[in-house]
């Protein structure tokens, strides 16, 4: 039944006869009271009609709208189900599934025909965490968006969308560079028919790899293939972990080769010249990284390179003809600039030293301003003996960091010895004054290098720097300025550090350059005595050899206390020792630095790269010696995760 409602017209007439009632009551009860109770009365009626008619619209208005509501909510569930878009409606609560929609039901239908709750259950949670997510059904590819306050799930269908951008990073180009590792030297060992079996293999691998992945390939040289893909091979490539390299170098061993293929492969959406240098770019990386590795990038300076291999020790051997080449290429520079400034890394030692005293010695034999620059109080006691032995003899330019900074000019150069790391650089601040630097390193080359470097010498077969720059002083054979006893005594520490006094990384050429250094009269005695080891140092290193504990059959790991801080020589001595244990492959010490950060030094014999284990934690160094700073982290957590791609090595290694 319809509410009725008062019109203008009924209150004027109701006015009119409450008028003609109060002047009929007036006119028969004179009375002042009576008229005032009539009048009283009268305008109670009206109010009261008043609110009645107010009521009665607010009644009406809000029945309205629930009406119009339940319409909508009728016509919208009506939508839902028709619409091809999954519906799911989650108490915000419970997280418990309330409602949802025949679409939503058909997406998450099971070959039998039954709802999927244990799928549903897995998008909800994920959903929980983020406002947009992906997920595949039945070959289809759905994107869920997520409404939080009113605990909606919309499912709607990506495969169209998800498929156009699938086909259109596939046919990305990609231009990949094969070298193979060590080939000039095989040429100068074997006969010409040999060196035909040895092309023939060459040219068959890499026939076969071609044809497998359906790449087109040119040989540019002996030692040399330029191939051009796309994405979608590089990705298949990339999920084999390019096992191409570790079958090439067993098919290699086989024939009694010592080769082995390094690659470098770069991509991008345009600009194929570009992707060309960087792919070359990526082959130089991989080459001073050791060989036998594959290093990928995309054309994109943002975007950080892929390394795969590096299952073996440096295969690349270095030639005298780069080593004389260099030296000249270097000497050429100095020449051009004004000041020379030569820095070690961080925390100095012996090899980072020796390196830089030999460095600044070359240069000062090209140009009179040339500086061996060291940071006060951050040494080891070794180095601080020998810095003190130098100044006393007064036979090298010797200058701390803040004496250095105050000589640099625009002309200066910068030479950074035994490190190819700005993090890792002597002082980032120092570092900044320059616009030219030259790097001279024996380390795997990393991502953090400087971008300003005019000049490489990168050679991971070296045994240490002081190696790589006796080498260059040899090859320099000025006869006005020789090595003085001091100077040959620091250059053979460094070597004897990092070989382990000869017995690890050495080859020919290490011995060929001690020798030289010993003709210039390198003193046996004096290096006992600047690298002897204090009496608290010797106490620190046994405690955390101690402290050791196999984590697998052939693996140590030594973790130090966690309110206890070492300096830098203590846990590489420590290191150095446990791999002396018989039956040990690798061994890792990880302890607290006197700067609050923690250190991991690690060693290995021959097995396994400890190098890529360092970088998965932020560090770098060589195949078989490496190390990492972890900042605002505690010891445990790094040593979980140590743990963790210790273990991740392993698992590939036996793959």
């Amino acid at each position: 039944m319809k509410k009725f409602r008062f019109a203008t017209i009924h209150f004027v007439m109701i006015g009119l006869i409450l008028f003609g009632l109060l002047t009929a009551i007036n006119s028969l009860f004179p009375a002042p009271t009576i008229s005032f109770l009539a009048l009283f009365i009268a305008l109670l009626l009206l109010v009261l009609l008043f609110v009645y008619q107010k009521c009665s619209y607010e009644i009406d208005e809000l029945e309205q709208i629930e009406y119009l509501n339940a319409q909508a909510n009728s016509g919208l569930m009506k939508l839902l189900d028709k619409m091809p878009i999954g519906v799911i409606k989650v108490a915000p609560e419970t997280n418990q599934v309330e409602w949802f929609n025949p679409y939503a039901e058909l997406i998450f239908a099971q070959e039998n025909g039954d709802f999927d709750q244990k799928k549903l259950r897995e998008i909800i949670d994920v959903g929980l965490d983020e406002d947009r997510i992906y997920a595949d059904f039945s070959g289809q590819r759905y994107a869920v968006h997520v409404d939080f306050e009113q605990g909606l799930f919309y499912f709607f269908d990506a495969s169209t969308e998800y498929k156009a951008t699938t086909n259109l990073i596939g046919s990305r180009p990609v231009i990949g560079i094969i070298s193979v590792d060590n080939y000039d030297e095989l040429e100068d060992s074997l006969t010409d028919s040999q060196i035909s079996q040895v092309n023939s293999f060459l040219a068959q691998f890499v026939s076969d790899f071609a044809h497998e992945n359906g790449i087109y390939y040119r040989r540019g040289t002996m030692d040399r293939f330029y191939f051009f893909t796309d994405y979608a091979v590089l990705e298949r490539l990339i999920d084999g972990k390019f096992s191409m390299i570790d079958k090439f170098r067993e098919e290699a061993k086989n024939l009694d080769l010592a080769l082995t293929l390094s690659m470098g492969l770069a991509f991008g959406n345009d600009n194929h010249q570009q992707i060309g240098q960087v792919a070359l770019q990526n082959l130089n990386m991989a080459e001073v990284r050791g060989g036998d590795q594959v290093v990928v990038k995309e054309n994109d300076e943002s975007k950080p390179p892929l390394f795969f291999g590096g299952g073996s020790a440096s295969s690349v051997k270095r030639t005298r003809t780069r080593t004389r080449a260099m030296m000249t290429a270097v000497s050429d520079k100095l020449r051009s600039v004004d000041t020379v400034f030569v820095v070690g890394h961080r925390n100095l030692d012996m090899d980072a030293l020796g390196s830089a005293v030999g460095m600044q010695h070359f240069a000062q034999n090209v140009m009179n301003n040339a500086y061996t620059v060291y940071q006060e109080n951050e040494s080891s006691s070794d180095v601080v003996r020998a810095i003190n032995k130098l100044k006393e003899e007064n036979c090298s330019n010797l200058l701390t960091v803040e004496e250095a900074m105050k000589k640099v000019t625009a002309q200066s150069l910068l030479i950074m010895v035994d490190h190819s790391k700005i993090g890792l650089t002597l002082s980032k601040d120092f570092y900044n004054l320059f616009e030219q630097v030259v790097v001279i390193d024996h380390h795997r080359r990393d991502t953090d290098f400087p971008a300003n470097a005019v000049l490489t010498y990168i050679e991971s077969g070296a045994s240490s720097a002081s190696e790589l720059v006796t080498e260059l002083i040899q090859f320099q054979n000025d006869k006005h300025h020789k090595l003085n006893r001091l100077q040959a005594s620091l250059l053979m520490a460094g070597i004897m550090l990092d070989t382990k006094n000869f017995t690890s990384r050495v080859t020919s050429r290490t011995f060929d350059v001690a020798s030289y250094l010993r003709t210039r009269g390198s003193d046996s005695l004096e290096i006992k005595h600047l690298a002897a080891t204090d009496f608290e140092d010797y106490r620190q290193i046994n405690e955390l050899i101690l402290r050791g504990r196999k984590i697998d059959d052939h693996i140590i790991l030594a973790c130090g206390e966690d309110d206890v801080a070492y300096d830098t020589v203590i846990p590489s001595k420590a290191a150095d020792t446990l791999l002396e244990m018989a039956g040990i492959e690798a061994v890792f010490v990880v302890t607290r630095n006197l700067k609050d950060y923690v250190a991991i030094s690690a060693r290995s014999r021959s097995k396994i790269n400890v190098q890529r284990i360092m970088e998965e934690m932020g560090g770098g160094g060589h195949f078989n010696q490496a190390a990492a700073q972890i900042y605002d982290q505690s010891l445990e957590d790094v040593q979980e995760s140590l743990r963790e791609k210790i273990q991740e090595e392993l698992n590939e290694k036996e793959e």
